[in-house]
C-alpha cells in the first residue's frame, strides 16, 4: 500500500497528538471531573460554566487516538513480519488503556490545581480573621473561605481569565504565615 510507504516519515508524529490529548484532559475537559466531586461533597471543588458535551468528546478523541497510535503498529507489522497490515490494530486496546490512564491523571491535576488555591485561600481568610484579633471557629473560616474563593473564582471566570487566576493562585509564593502556630511555638 502506497500510504504505509510514507509511515516511515512520519512514525513519531502520535507522540504530539498524545500531548495535545493530555492537554485537552488538563485544560478543557476537567470541568466534568470537578462536578464528580461537588456531588461526593468536596468543599474545595469549583465547578466552571461548562458545555455538557465533554463526555462524548473525551471518548472520541480517545479512539481517534488509539486508533491513530496503532498505525506505527501497522507500519511495523508492514515492514518486518509476514502478517496482514491489520493486525496492527490489536495493539488499540492498550492504547485505549494510555487515553484512560491519560485523562485520569490530568484531571486530577487540574483539581490539585483547585485544591493548592483554595488552600492559599483559606491561610488569607485565617490571617486576616487572627490579625484583626477576631478568633473565629473553624467551620466559620472554612464558610468564609469557601465564600470568598467562589466569589473570586466566578469574578474571574466572567472576565475570561479563571485558568490564570486559579494557576497563579496555586502557585503563588506569597502564602500567609499561620499567626496561631507563631505564637504557640
Amino acid at each position: 500500500m502506497q500510504m504505509f510507504d510514507s509511515l516511515d516519515y512520519w512514525f513519531w508524529t502520535p507522540i504530539l497528538f498524545w500531548i495535545g490529548l493530555y492537554m485537552w484532559f488538563y485544560r478543557v475537559s476537567y470541568p466534568r471531573y470537578l462536578r464528580k466531586l461537588v456531588k461526593k461533597g468536596v468543599k474545595w471543588a469549583f465547578t466552571p460554566k461548562s458545555q455538557g458535551y465533554w463526555l462524548p468528546l473525551d471518548i472520541l478523541f480517545t479512539l481517534i487516538m488509539a486508533l491513530f497510535s496503532s498505525l506505527p503498529a501497522i507500519w511495523a507489522i508492514q515492514k518486518w513480519l509476514d502478517f496482514p497490515w491489520y493486525y496492527g490494530f490489536a495493539v488499540s486496546p492498550l492504547f485505549l488503556l494510555v487515553g484512560l490512564a491519560f485523562c485520569r491523571s490530568a484531571k486530577k491535576k487540574a483539581a490539585h490545581l483547585y485544591q493548592t488555591a483554595y488552600f492559599v485561600e483559606y491561610r488569607r481568610v485565617r490571617y486576616e480573621s487572627e490579625v484583626k484579633g477576631v478568633f473565629r471557629s473553624e467551620a466559620d473560616v472554612q464558610n468564609h473561605t469557601i465564600w470568598s474563593f467562589t466569589k473570586k473564582l466566578k469574578n474571574a471566570e466572567s472576565h475570561g481569565r479563571l485558568w490564570k487566576y486559579v494557576n497563579a493562585m496555586a502557585k503563588t509564593k506569597k502564602i500567609p504565615p499561620d499567626v496561631l502556630a507563631q505564637t504557640m511555638y
